[in-house]
Order: C-alpha cells, then sequence, then structure tokens
C-alpha cells in the first residue's frame, strides 16, 4: 500500500514503515524514503479531528516563528490526500527528536512549554476563528447529570468483566459528580483564544533537553486559555504524577506562559475551576471501552491520571 501511495501520489520511493505507538484516534506511520523520512498520518474521522485545517495553520506558525510539522503537498497540489479506500491521509516531513512520556518534563521543558503556548496564542490572535472547542455549549451538554449516565454504564461494563480497579474508581466518580464544587462559571469573562487544542507533553517533540516543535494540531480550536494551561502543566511536570499539584511550579509556569499571552483576573480565578470541572464530567472510562484501537489504553492512562487529580483536589481542599 505504501509503495503505491507514495508513487503515484507524491513521486518517492519507498524503503519501510512503522508504526507509531504513541497517541490515540489517529493511525500514524514513520515512513522512509530514498528521499528523506516521512510521517503519514491517517486521522480519525471525527467532529474534533479537523485534518483539511492543519497544513495551512501549521504554515502560518511556521512562518511567525512557532515551530510546527511542515506537509508535503500532492501531485495535485492537496495537502490531504485518500488512499483509493475513502481514507484520508497528510504527509509531513519528519522531526527527529524524542516524544517525553507524561510527567517527565525537566525545568527547562516545562518553562518552554509555558512560553511557547503563550506564543502560540498571541500569534493566533491574528488567524480566523478556529471551530469553537469548550465553549458555552460544552458546559450545557456536558453536566453532571449526563455524566452521571455515562458512568453507571460504564460502571456495569467494569463489573462485567471483573475489573475491579476501574469499578472503585467509577463508583468514586458516581458520588463526586453527583455535587462537584464547580458549577456555574461566567463563560463571557474568561479569555477564549484559538488554539493547539490538544496541547501537551505528548506533543511535543524534544532535543538535547529542549523543546523543539508542537505536533498534531489537526484538534486546533478555541478554548479558555487557561483549560491548556492547567492541562499543559498537569501532564508535564514531574511532581503532578501522583496528582498532587506542584503549587510553586504552577506559578512559575503561569508566569512564564504571560510572558507572550495574557490573562485577566477572572482567568486566574478559575484557573483550576475550568480544567477539574472537564475532567469531572468526561468519561474516559467510555471511551476506553467504546475504543477499538490498538493503542485505546491511552484512553483508560487518561482516565486513572484524572481520578488522581479529582481525589487529590478532594483531599486537599
Amino acid at each position: 500500500m505504501f509503495e503505491r501511495l507514495l508513487e503515484q501520489k507524491y513521486g518517492l520511493h519507498f524503503i519501510g514503515a512503522e508504526k507509531s505507538a504513541v497517541g490515540a484516534g489517529s493511525d500514524t506511520w514513520f515512513i522512509d524514503c530514498s528521499e528523506g523520512k516521512f510521517v503519514m498520518k491517517f486521522p480519525s474521522e471525527s467532529d474534533i479531528n479537523r485534518p483539511e485545517q492543519e497544513p495551512e495553520l501549521c504554515e502560518f506558525l511556521e512562518k511567525r516563528g512557532i515551530p510546527v510539522c511542515s506537509f508535503l503537498r500532492d501531485k495535485s497540489g492537496n495537502f490531504l490526500s485518500e488512499d483509493g479506500e475513502g481514507r484520508r491521509f497528510t504527509l509531513q516531513k519528519f522531526i527527529s527528536g524524542i516524544c517525553p512520556d507524561w510527567n517527565t518534563a525537566a525545568d527547562d521543558i516545562l518553562n518552554e512549554s509555558a512560553e511557547m503556548l503563550g506564543k502560540i496564542h498571541a500569534v493566533l490572535k491574528d488567524y480566523p476563528p478556529l471551530p469553537v472547542g469548550i465553549g458555552q455549549d460544552f458546559f450545557r451538554f456536558m453536566t453532571p447529570g449526563r455524566a452521571s449516565e455515562s458512568y453507571r454504564r460504564s460502571l456495569k461494563i467494569a463489573e462485567e468483566r471483573g475489573e475491579r480497579e476501574i469499578a472503585e474508581d467509577l463508583k468514586w466518580r458516581l458520588s463526586f459528580v453527583e455535587d462537584p464544587p464547580w458549577k456555574n462559571f461566567d463563560f463571557d469573562r474568561l479569555t477564549v483564544r484559538n488554539t493547539h487544542g490538544d496541547y501537551f507533553i505528548s506533543q511535543f517533540i524534544c532535543e538535547n533537553g529542549h523543546l523543539k516543535a508542537v505536533i498534531d494540531w489537526t484538534t486546533a480550536c478555541v478554548h479558555p486559555v487557561v483549560w491548556e494551561i492547567m492541562r499543559s502543566f498537569v501532564y508535564g511536570s514531574p511532581k503532578c504524577a501522583d496528582g498532587t499539584i506542584d503549587e510553586e511550579g504552577l506559578k512559575r509556569y503561569v508566569e512564564g506562559y504571560c510572558r507572550f499571552g495574557t490573562l485577566n483576573d477572572y482567568d486566574l480565578q478559575n484557573l483550576r475551576s475550568i480544567f477539574y470541572y472537564q475532567i469531572a464530567v468526561c468519561d474516559y472510562y467510555g471511551q476506553y471501552y467504546a475504543s477499538t484501537a490498538s493503542n485505546r489504553g491511552i484512553y483508560l492512562r487518561q482516565a486513572v491520571f484524572s481520578t488522581k487529580l479529582l481525589k487529590n483536589y478532594t483531599e486537599n481542599t
């Protein structure tokens, strides 16, 4: 398949391919050709994935100093191609380096992550509005009541399969989500920006202890900026691995962000609240059970980690 696609679509000469084990939701391959190394990505077809917007967005960012992916056009001049069986894919230049694991960011990378997010938000002020991510409709639809319904369905599956630890987590979530401490947000007072949409350590390419590039912009959208700040910090900081928030580290992270980005007082008051509400009402256990992807375990890992964060919050407030 790869040999035919690469020759027909790009005029490249295939040598070998290796499937990426990182991430979930897309089918990603590292491709070796006579002409160099590339990344071929078949994004999952969903409402939040918009591969058609990614290449042009990355071109815009790259011209303004944000290190991102560089995409190839096929022989027809298109960034987005089809494999003949209805699957869409993109081809981009390979970026050398490593994709760090969760909660492994050294201080330099954490600082660079914060500053890079601020730079991204500053640059994307001049880009046309992206689709809405976490917006007013999220809070209308993702309610504690709906979350409870989803958790009960997931709990039933966990109990039927004898997965005791998952079942206990879900029982705890059911009791917690009945009356979460974060309920009412004045969304109009929050700073919302065009943003990456999934900005955290798994989307970084690092080399020699520094952040080299930010990849995977298929879910770029408009979010409250504090959501991306908080999420990228807790998934990056080693001191947050057990669900504990490193307060001093978070303060430095926000300060780093504010060297290039801007926050208002209401943002700072709700720095944690938006993120905690989102992980409280989103059933990652349900995503794990529903997924058929070979790497669907990432959803379970995300579920377990978010439960740790919520439990730690309740124990320390």
